[in-house]
């Protein structure tokens, strides 16, 4: 398959909501709180509940410690920090897709695609470009790091049609590697990235050479998941008007996550994290367009066995904390497993929650599979 040529050269990109703040903040002032728990909280929250999350949801006094805390996050102070990073936009097919990109200054750095899932963004992985694109020893594989945002997802348009799927989010990601001019490259993700990358290194194995992930899917595990694919539209309404609805929704997929960082010193997960991931949504509108990967790929519970999709050669990450921990058997079903390595610790936001270790497993994942470079 020919490299890509881009219609136009990619275009630098800056972040700035500053007009939208204003109002943000006004609709978390005038919240119109329930009088009351919606559930008891004598409840038993592993009677029926969904096992990923806060069981039956946020209680009240957290929801409005959040909503305090996201009201007073400095706004312009993340704009600048997300600001330090090289954004781009660039049209591929009908999308505009956002990305990061990052050049190292090593000769033998290997060109990197950094695929994040939902409920996460591009965001996740700042905390290890630096570390990956100039790493402290001369003697560590350094990358070339592009981190773009799944279609639909934060600054990259949405598909325009029903029919996408993860194969199309695959090609359009593939023609972003090789535009920029990287005629081999190694995928990673992680959730949704997963997918997008498995996408890569098995439809597109002559450019993808090797896939790190960590997460390996399973079939959908709980009630969110259930939704975002058998009704978008419903909850998209309700969470794109109300940062309330927004901040229980995405709070109770990262709050675990976040009390468990602070059991440990200078955790990077921490409510700053979710107030950073909560802002990206909303003022980009773009929480009901982010539930299209689970609208548009009814496949995903036979993803996995399809022949189309083995993997010829990926690694493999458990962090403990994550939804579902394969065995390596479990994970070699899928493709030609090289290299399987379990953290100590850190769960589904693996990059933002353990982003030294995570960097570490991709270079020791990388080096399994690639020759010496």
């Amino acid at each position: 398959m020919p490299s890509h040529t881009f219609a136009s050269p990619p275009k630098p990109f800056t972040v700035d909501w500053s007009s939208q703040v204003d109002d943000l903040h006004r609709r978390l002032d005038n919240a119109r709180w329930p009088a009351q728990e919606v559930v008891p909280t004598d409840v038993s929250e592993t009677d029926h509940y969904s096992s990923f999350g806060l069981g039956a949801g946020p209680q009240l006094a957290l929801m409005k410690d959040l909503a305090r805390g996201w009201r007073q996050f400095n706004q312009e102070a993340v704009q600048k920090r997300l600001n330090s990073f090289n954004h781009w936009t660039v049209d591929i097919e009908d999308l505009s897709i956002h990305f990061l990109h990052h050049r190292s200054t090593r000769a033998n750095a290997i060109p990197l695609i950094l695929c994040h899932g939902w409920p996460g963004a591009f965001h996740e992985f700042l905390h290890v470009i630096s570390s990956l694109t100039e790493p402290e020893s001369s003697d560590a594989q350094a990358f070339h790091c592009i981190v773009p945002s799944q279609p639909g997802f934060t600054f990259s348009s949405p598909p325009k049609t029903a029919k996408w799927g993860m194969d199309d989010t695959a090609r359009v990601f593939d023609k972003l590697m090789t535009g920029l001019g990287y005629d081999t490259y190694v995928a990673q993700g992680g959730d949704w990235g997963s997918i997008t990358a498995r996408c890569l290194g098995s439809v597109h194995k002559e450019h993808c050479v090797a896939v790190h992930l960590n997460f390996c899917p399973v079939p959908p595990p709980s009630s969110y998941y259930a939704m975002q694919q058998l009704t978008p539209r419903t909850p998209a309404y309700g969470l794109n008007d109300s940062p309330i609805g927004l901040l229980a929704w995405i709070g109770e997929k990262m709050v675990p996550g976040i009390e468990e960082a602070r059991k440990h010193p200078n955790p990077t997960l921490d409510h700053d994290a979710l107030y950073l991931t909560l802002s990206l949504y909303w003022f980009t509108g773009s929480i009901g367009s982010s539930f299209l990967p689970y609208a548009l790929n009814p496949h995903f519970s036979t993803f996995l066995v399809a022949p189309k999709y083995h993997l010829p050669n990926f690694a493999l990450s458990s962090f403990p904390h994550e939804l579902f921990c394969p065995t390596p058997k479990d994970a070699g079903r899928s493709g030609t497993l090289r290299w399987f390595k379990e953290a100590d610790d850190g769960g589904h936001f693996a990059a933002l929650e353990k982003p030294d270790v995570f960097a570490e497993h991709v270079r020791e994942a990388v080096a399994a599979m690639l020759p010496k470079q």
